[in-house]
């Protein structure tokens, strides 16, 4: 079951939620709405649910081909999935599961031993069903969000809907879950938009990631495509950790402090107020300079825990912090503490404008 979402306005009051938004999701994907608060995402998953209507105006919303723009949320056979459960405390697990089905208008429910013939194929699917007769109270977060998935499937909607559905959870049961949840739309392929503004989470699970902000979408792409090659500054930063150097970009040089880096030819005759993007792991770190462009930096913290060493550095020239991670047998190459000072080679970066959301180019170095 397809989804696309035409020319999509919605303004509260004086606030623009959406400006013109345009998606088009394909059959059995798993889209991620990737963004931060504000940003427009989760009004656009309540448009396509039909539990928020766009302004009037061009606005379509399509399921296979279907317009559905004017239908409320009932006759659009979307599953939802709250990050908080909204799980029916008196009910049993089962009950809960079934739900969404007893509810039904008789000519159109199924029979008692159809119900019963679901939930249970459901209960399996979640991997709860030694848990059936229990109530939400006896479960835990990440249980109780599996259930608040099976209920949603549970009256077999044409595409499934969930906004924020691990937030509530602990990052550790949030990890597992997001696992799960990639695992069970590899099983059942049924066509599911999620909404998250975490970026791990968008990264792991996604067949593609939909970048918002400021009520339009900046980048969409596969998972590796909008991380290796972000489409302006603000996908840079806000897709994982970065760091940022501050310079003037001059004849084809960045100059960063004290240090300048040779940039490609075509970049134009000057460019002033540019910033470095790189991150912390695109870098190689030595005790002596490689070259003109080694940058010297003193370390100021050094973090051991985990299979990635993370060390904060202080550059010698401008006295700013940054951050580089170095896996385990790199950093015995260094052997360095606290107060030394090595050198910094940056591997892979971008370079944009500042204030500026059109990157200039890439290079390396």
């Amino acid at each position: 079951m397809s989804v696309e979402v035409r020319n999509i306005t919605k303004t509260f009051g004086s606030f623009t939620a959406l400006n013109n938004v345009s998606l088009n999701v394909e059959s059995g994907e798993l889209i991620a709405l990737l963004g931060p608060s504000g940003s427009g995402k989760t009004t656009l998953l309540r448009i396509i649910a039909g539990l928020e209507f766009a302004d009037p105006g061009t606005a379509q919303v399509l399921f296979h081909g279907e317009d559905v723009t004017n239908l409320p949320a009932s006759q659009r056979r979307a599953g939802f999935a709250f990050q908080h459960y909204a799980l029916f405390r008196h009910l049993t697990v089962f009950e809960n599961i079934a739900f969404g089905l007893r509810v039904r208008p008789r000519a159109t429910r199924p029979s008692e031993e159809s119900i019963r013939e679901r939930v249970t194929e459901l209960l399996k699917l979640i991997q709860l069903d030694p848990l059936a007769n229990r109530f939400p109270s006896q479960l835990s977060g990440g249980q109780r969000q599996r259930v608040a998935l099976a209920r949603a499937l549970a009256v077999e909607p044409k595409v499934l809907l969930l906004d924020e559905p691990f937030g509530a959870l602990d990052a550790k049961v949030r990890k597992q879950l997001r696992r799960w949840l990639r695992k069970l739309h590899d099983d059942i392929h049924i066509t599911s938009i999620f909404v998250t503004h975490d970026q791990e989470e968008a990264l792991e699970v996604a067949d593609r990631v939909v970048v918002m902000n400021e009520g339009g979408i900046v980048q969409i792409g596969p998972p590796h495509e909008v991380y290796d090659r972000p489409a302006n500054a603000f996908v840079f930063n806000f897709l994982g950790n970065v760091n940022l150097f501050q310079g003037r970009m001059d004849d084809g040089l960045m100059k960063i402090g004290d240090t300048e880096l040779h940039v490609a030819e075509n970049l134009g005759t000057s460019v002033s107020d540019a910033t470095v993007y790189f991150r912390p792991h695109d870098v190689k770190v030595s005790t002596e300079p490689v070259g003109q462009e080694s940058i010297a930096a003193l370390i100021r913290h050094i973090n051991l825990a985990g299979p990635v060493v993370r060390i904060d550095l202080e550059r010698a020239d401008t006295g700013s912090r940054f951050e580089v991670e170095l896996n385990r047998e790199q950093w015995q190459g260094i052997d360095r503490r606290v107060g030394d000072r090595v050198f910094v080679d940056l591997q892979r970066v971008r370079v944009f404008p500042t204030d500026h959301k059109t990157p200039l180019e890439d290079f390396s170095i």
